[in-house]
């Protein structure tokens, strides 16, 4: 069992108060604020022996999953270079964002704009890093070793609080666009850049510059390739002039024979649920590894990695964007697995999984309309006094605790 968590912005406190209950989880973005968030999610799931999945959904785009795929294969050569970034216009949004009332927040700002506020660096760094992470190895042969960020001022952000408020806040510490280097072990670098504040289009770059290729998602899908690369895979390969980009027919062509194995198992589903389909896949790929007993597609050390540029890029741009070293999040593991790789089952164990999976959701729903837990949970809701409540409640938990009972007792005699 787990705990799946994408509410408000409290993600590290709950993650571990489901590890120390026996429970994985999976935490949305940015999943850890600061370096000592990152070793607590770390210490907890190494000591329990517990998934602690980072949600970073733009791993799971068509564009980034089939580009991974050609990466694995060597069609852009040895990758040397990447970009990332989260570009993103949130003016529409400000007020919209969760209001913790622990928070202090007396402005009015909702916790998104006072956490820009009061916190510089990259704060949102997992959507443009992480599909990017994943084609450079990171933790599968390479990791980062140094950061260098630079950030300009806050000029909308903190107009943005003065209008709000009628006074000028005293210090806006993020930098309405922030630019983050990275050197990694192998002699790589990435670039990841935070934009939320000025208006221009929805952009996460992705970016890949290969010995042999190129590949680049915004503002249009496209790819470059050397003239001596793919030469089966695409009409007129013999032509490829690395100076333009592939024709349509071309990288159809490409596209098709690197579409990745996981979007030809949920992708056609995931395009009609909303939000690019790389919700669905993300949770559709969690829920298959997890009931096959498989490696994770992300991990505790990932979701650090990721996440550790906020703080490690303050320190940065508090010392003269001076160069700070990365900790080794995985402590001398990281070179261990050679290549990122997706783990699956074999088509006999995908079966027998989703066959079990069944009947347990069969299993389930009889158990509950037997016991009526339904009505006696819409009792709860919607008792007419506290007094009335706790009696409704206590009788719905009476009835649930039974009706696990029945379920266990239903699923052994189907064994």
């Amino acid at each position: 069992t787990g705990v799946y968590w994408a509410t408000n912005n409290k993600y590290t406190y709950v993650a571990k108060y489901a590890m120390k209950h026996g429970k994985h989880v999976a935490i949305e973005v940015p999943s850890a604020m600061n370096l000592e968030q990152c070793w607590s999610l770390i210490d907890l799931s190494e000591q329990t022996r517990l998934h602690c999945f980072i949600l970073e959904n733009c791993c799971y785009d068509y564009y980034e999953m089939n580009a991974l795929a050609m990466a694995k294969d060597g069609v852009f050569g040895e990758i040397i270079r990447a970009e990332g970034a989260y570009i993103h216009e949130l003016s529409a949004f400000w007020k919209s964002y969760w209001q913790d009332p622990n928070d202090n927040d007396t402005d009015n700002l909702h916790w998104r704009m006072k956490y820009n506020m009061e916190n510089r660096g990259d704060v949102y760094a997992t959507h443009g890093l992480g599909p990017v992470a994943q084609c450079m190895d990171i933790h599968r042969g390479d990791r980062f070793t140094t950061l260098v960020a630079m950030d300009t001022e806050s000029f909308v952000g903190k107009q943005y609080v003065e209008n709000l408020t009628g006074k000028e806040p005293k210090e806006f510490r993020n930098g309405d666009h922030t630019t983050t280097l990275m050197r990694t072990a192998r002699g790589k670098v990435v670039e990841i850049q935070h934009n939320v504040m000025t208006p221009q289009p929805y952009n996460r770059l992705f970016k890949l510059t290969g010995t042999k290729g190129y590949a680049t998602k915004y503002p249009t899908p496209e790819y470059a390739l050397s003239g001596d690369v793919m030469k089966d895979t695409a009409p007129n390969m013999d032509d490829i002039n690395a100076h333009s980009f592939l024709n349509d027919a071309q990288k159809e062509a490409l596209e098709k024979k690197y579409y990745h194995p996981i979007l030809t198992k949920f992708g056609e589903k995931g395009r009609a649920m909303g939000h690019g389909g790389m919700d669905y896949i993300m949770d559709a790929r969690l829920v298959y590894c997890l009931q096959n007993g498989l490696p994770l597609d992300m991990d505790v050390y990932d979701l650090a990695e990721w996440c550790c540029l906020s703080e490690l890029g303050a320190l940065s741009m508090d010392n003269n964007c001076a160069a700070v070293t990365f900790p080794d999040f995985t402590r001398g593991h990281w070179d261990e697995m050679k290549g990122y790789k997706h783990a699956y089952a074999s088509a006999e164990e995908e079966e027998a999984t989703e066959a079990k999976a069944e009947a347990y959701t069969i299993a389930q729903k009889e158990v509950a309309a037997a016991a009526n837990l339904w009505t006696l949970y819409d009792n709860v809701k919607n008792a007419a006094d506290e007094k009335a409540q706790d009696k409704a409640l206590k009788i719905y938990q009476r009835a649930k605790a039974k009706a696990h009972q029945q379920l266990a007792k239903k699923l052994k005699v189907k064994k």
